[in-house]
């Protein structure tokens, strides 16, 4: 065979598994992106399950209002309405209402200075008793603080109406 059938013959078997290669990857990539859609819809007919991409997630402020009742002082409850919070126990004769900030540090005067982590939305402050409260996690059913002032953590659970 002489050197340029060779090189005709190289050439165009070169070129037919170029072919054959790019075509099996557009079909498999195919094949592939139908069985992803399919088993994503298989998944969600399976465990009932609807996507909740348009819903945001509700802010602290939105999650604190409320009744809370302590795990650890079954006397001990807390309200939260708009920027109040009001707490009673037992022994208070009425309940404690106070004006309170939730912003990205504590704002109250004793622990203004601390060098804690700034976290949106995380400290709760209360300016005129100078109390200051670190939420640790919050969500519709339960609330879990850290007073900054003695640092022990409260636990409540959301008071059903």
């Amino acid at each position: 065979m002489t050197f340029l059938k060779m090189k005709k013959r190289f050439t165009f078997l070169a070129t037919a598994i170029t072919f054959l290669a790019l075509a099996a990857c557009n079909n498999n990539s195919g094949l592939k992106t139908e069985t992803k859609t399919n088993e994503k819809k298989t998944d969600s007919v399976t465990t009932g399950q609807v996507a909740k991409t348009d819903k945001k997630k509700p802010s602290n402020m939105e999650l604190l209002q409320g009744k809370w009742q302590s795990n650890d002082d079954k006397t001990n409850f807390l309200v939260f309405e708009k920027n109040h919070r009001k707490e009673i126990a037992e022994g208070m004769k009425k309940w404690d209402d106070e004006e309170f900030i939730l912003s990205d540090h504590c704002q109250n005067d004793l622990n203004k200075a601390d060098n804690n982590p700034k976290e949106k939305d995380r400290y709760m402050s209360c300016k005129k008793s100078d109390l200051c409260w670190y939420i640790e996690s919050i969500t519709s059913e339960k609330l879990v603080l850290d007073y900054m002032g003695r640092g022990n953590t409260l636990t409540y659970k959301k008071v059903k109406k």
